[in-house]
């Protein structure tokens, strides 16, 4: 603990929501995304919402004001806004804040009491989020509108934010299934062919520390597809990842069935000359490692489309 931090937070195990990223920027930088509107505009919304409206006043007493809008690709709330306000009920200066949330509107979300911890760790800043409800009850209606996703979102924005980028890879889970999307700067047919192509497939198709020493593919409804997976060092056998193609577009959707049973989803979007690929696939492992596991294996596909287009 840092000397002059208020932590640890002294909150309700059976409703309070606890959230901890590691951030590699400074303390007081981390501290000033929480704090200056411009920027806590463009993180606290989760994908696909705006704050067009951020209003900021970080002292004890004094009111927030944050509005977030649905963009178009938001489904059946594209363009609803969602009014919120709350009052700041303590602030020391790079250390701690703590405030209240609630929507203006009547129904979910609960009041929450947000109270964030920030830690020095060497160069990097250690925040800790507790988000905390009024009752139990509340808790669980936080829980099942999906606030821990929605905050690990607006903190994979503030994480790219920090870093002077936006983020290449999104990622949303709903239930089991994992959403990842990607903008890759390269023509739909180029996108297509590196995905489906095993001369390609072999130079993407593997997350960190691992390879994929063959790929064989049968692109039609009833083909089948086999990749080598294993650890780059060669200290483990490995394993095949296969299955069949339930589906077939060409260049804009495919549909895999994996050989235990998950179904894979990937969509290609023409967007003016780039494309938009969006992956849907059923987890097997855990959330936080499926996760990680596609998004490296994204970025791999990213770097070898960029070698070919």
């Amino acid at each position: 603990m840092t000397k002059g931090t208020s932590n640890p937070v002294m909150a309700p195990a059976d409703r309070t929501l606890v959230t901890t990223r590691i951030f590699d920027a400074p303390r007081e930088l981390v501290y000033k995304a929480w704090t200056d509107p411009k920027q806590m505009s463009r993180w606290f919304p989760p994908e696909h919402f705006s704050a067009p409206v951020c209003e900021l006043d970080v002292r004890p007493g004094g009111s927030l004001r944050i509005d977030m809008k649905a963009d178009d690709d938001a489904g059946d709330l594209a363009g609803t806004v969602f009014p919120a306000k709350g009052v700041y009920r303590e602030v020391v200066p790079n250390e701690r804040l703590a405030f209240t949330l609630k929507g203006l509107k009547e129904g979910p979300p609960p009041m929450v009491l947000m109270t964030v911890v920030f830690e020095d760790q060497g160069r990097k800043t250690k925040v800790t989020i507790y988000q905390t409800t009024e009752t139990v009850a509340d808790y669980e209606v936080l829980l099942k509108i999906g606030a821990s996703e929605g905050l690990r979102q607006s903190l994979d924005k503030l994480t790219a934010l920090l870093g002077g980028k936006a983020p290449d890879t999104t990622a949303s889970v709903t239930g089991r299934t994992l959403a990842l999307t990607r903008v890759f700067d390269a023509p739909r047919d180029v996108v297509w062919q590196a995905f489906t192509d095993p001369a390609h497939i072999v130079k993407w198709m593997f997350s960190n520390d691992w390879e994929s020493p063959f790929a064989r593919t049968d692109v039609r409804p009833g083909g089948k597809f086999e990749i080598g997976m294993r650890p780059a060092d060669h200290s483990e056998e490995g394993f095949t990842f296969g299955g069949t193609y339930r589906e077939v577009v060409k260049p804009e959707r495919i549909v895999q069935v994996i050989g235990d049973g998950r179904v894979m989803t990937t969509t290609f979007e023409d967007q003016r000359g780039k494309t938009k690929l969006t992956l849907t696939v059923e987890m097997s492992l855990g959330e936080e490692q499926e996760r990680t596991g596609w998004t490296q294996i994204l970025e791999h596909y990213a770097q070898h489309i960029a070698t070919i287009s």
